[in-house]
């Protein structure tokens, strides 16, 4: 974990600290999932997020991890009956099942101790689009509501055309919008390698974000393995995020290219060990 001064030289300094996480819904996939947790925490990492938690019981999970001594910083929220679709917050028709699965999510985050949930929006065609973004919206909002007593927040992610055509949020102006909207209750969740997908620099984009980032993903680019396997230059994107005063957590998102325990040299690359 990065410890950043705040700017100024006083004696009363607050202290940032990014902190490093392991996506264990893709790394680690040599074990099964409830012994991920212990080798994250040997790999180094003090904090895992799980795509899907609803494998298995909340209280399941939380005896794993604490067991292993790490934190579940991050879950997603249920994907719906097809997880091709990418969520389902922006479909229509769906409205008392996705309650029912906002409140699934809760119970698991209120068990596992976790502040973010991530509510994936769903595939819309060019045509419905619009409509789709205003139930997305109106879903945000109650997805606040009802993780707000669990004391978890629920985050939007950009994910890019290619590797989801036709998502409802393809892009970082539609989700500045719906953000914006939103206040303080809904956060950014912002993916490296979306970024970098859609054609930006992250570090810029990130820059850009900055006020509505919640949690950072990273993988990287094209074929979205670990960090020196693409085109990216995380020294560069590692620092900004470093420098840039975010005192939340970046995500190891990506899939590794060899066995997950034998890729990780980029930890200590990049100071994260």
């Amino acid at each position: 974990m990065f410890t950043l001064s705040a700017a100024g030289d006083n004696a009363n300094k607050v202290m940032l600290m990014v902190g490093l996480s392991a996506n264990i819904s893709v790394l680690f996939r040599e074990l099964p999932l409830l012994e991920r947790f212990a080798a994250a925490r040997a790999a180094g990492f003090p904090t895992v997020e799980i795509q899907n938690p609803y494998e298995y019981p909340a209280a399941t999970l939380t005896s794993a991890a604490r067991a292993a001594d790490v934190e579940v910083i991050l879950i997603n929220a249920p994907l719906g009956e097809d997880p091709r679709t990418f969520g389902t917050a922006c479909l229509a028709g769906r409205a008392a099942i996705f309650r029912a699965e906002l409140e699934r999510a809760a119970d698991y985050a209120s068990t596992l101790g976790t502040r973010m949930v991530n509510v994936l929006a769903g595939r819309a065609a060019p045509p419905q689009r619009s409509g789709a973004l205003r139930r997305l919206a109106d879903n945000l909002a109650l997805a606040a509501q009802i993780l707000g007593p669990a004391n978890a927040r629920p985050l939007l992610e950009v994910i890019n055309p290619v590797s989801a055509p036709d998502y409802c949020v393809c892009d970082f102006e539609s989700a500045a919008a719906i953000l914006d909207a939103s206040g303080s209750r809904v956060g950014l969740q912002f993916d490296v390698y979306h970024a970098a997908m859609l054609g930006l620099d992250p570090a810029h984009a990130f820059t850009q974000q900055l006020p509505r980032v919640h949690h950072v993903q990273f993988a990287d680019n094209p074929h979205r393995h670990e960090p020196g396997t693409g085109s990216l230059d995380f020294a560069g994107i590692f620092r900004t995020i470093r420098d840039s005063g975010y005192d939340g957590w970046v995500g190891a998102e990506y899939h590794p290219s060899v066995a997950t325990a034998a890729g990780l040299g980029w930890m200590r690359e990049y100071g994260w060990i």
